[in-house]
């Protein structure tokens, strides 16, 4: 436990700067290029990339969701870091670290923006459409939040008139009907480039497609998904129909995961931090298929591999 009163409700800090959900504090130097992932245990599975490895800290009582190791790769200052599984928890964590990089407790001020923050996804995700394979590593160009929380971060003036176009075409279908909260928000374009040169880097431009993500807020009925009894919305085939007929200008749906909505909102679209998501294709709804556990751990490994090429780009511009 930490000594002292937090200082406020708005945001939780306690009087050596520790920030209430995520653990850390300013003086524990966590880089500013930094991987985000739902599981903990994928954080050990990036940081065994590291030259070396600095620091490591996990909350296993209260909240052993979250877990970060920081280090260097190739010399440059890098973290992983656990955030668990949904928008919710991506919106705490993107609001903390937020304090963590801008916020100077000794002072109570909020400080000047810092250098560029790069911030990659790396995770795991459904497929929709038929012609993509297991085993694919997706980079989301855009996602459509098919949660709330954009409806509390609205997106700014001058964004990209092709979200625009994507949301109101969503909000027309079917699901958009029933869920008038449904956003789109949009990947860092650095980031996204990053991504697509890291993957021609290592020759894996074929296994790397790009398109749109759907992020749920939760894995079976948001998803597509039904299970014994339960009554859904939509049927797994209307469900299915609906997404994998979606286009906008040649943009299709291609996966569905849940977090990159709202850290495309808030961290790019709000902060202007470079953040974007590359996940691993575990199974393809369309055609019923799931990969087997030894080939996803291989292809995780391509996906961890990309996006560090990517931080590299990032961090060195």
């Amino acid at each position: 436990m930490h000594e002292g009163k937090a200082k406020g409700a708005d945001l939780i800090i306690y009087p050596d700067g520790t920030l209430y959900h995520i653990n850390l504090k300013r003086a524990d130097g966590v880089p500013r290029n930094v991987f985000f992932m739902g599981a903990a245990g994928r954080v050990d599975a990036v940081a065994r990339h590291f030259d070396k490895i600095t620091f490591r800290r996990q909350d296993l009582v209260n909240r052993p969701e979250f877990s970060i190791a920081a280090g260097t790769y190739n010399g440059v200052p890098m973290a992983a870091f656990s955030c668990g599984i949904g928008t919710d928890n991506m919106e705490i964590v993107l609001n903390e670290f937020h304090a963590l990089f801008e916020y100077d407790h000794e002072r109570d001020i909020w400080t000047d923006a810092p250098p560029p923050v790069n911030i990659i996804r790396i995770g795991t995700c459904g497929a929709f459409q038929p012609h993509t394979p297991l085993g694919a590593c997706i980079i989301s160009e855009y996602a459509i939040g098919l949660d709330n929380l954009g409806a509390y971060y609205p997106a700014p003036r001058g964004r990209n008139p092709l979200s625009v176009r994507i949301e109101d075409a969503f909000r027309k279908t079917s699901i958009g009907r029933i869920n008038p909260c449904a956003y789109v928000s949009e990947a860092s374009p650095e980031a996204v480039a990053a991504l697509q040169q890291a993957a021609a880097d290592i020759g894996q431009t074929p296994h790397t497609p790009l398109g749109i993500t759907t992020s749920a807020p939760g894995f079976f009925g948001p998803e597509g998904r039904q299970t014994g009894r339960l009554h859904t919305a939509f049927t797994t085939p209307e469900f299915l129909d609906i997404i994998m007929s979606f286009a906008v200008e040649d943009h299709r749906i291609l996966n569905t995961e849940m977090e990159a909505s709202i850290l495309f909102r808030i961290a790019h679209e709000q902060l202007g931090y470079r953040a974007g998501a590359i996940c691993l294709a575990l199974d393809n709804l369309s055609k019923n298929e799931v990969m087997q556990k030894d080939e996803v751990d291989r292809r995780m490994d391509a996906c961890i591999r990309i996006a560090f090429g990517a931080m590299i780009k990032l961090a060195a511009t």
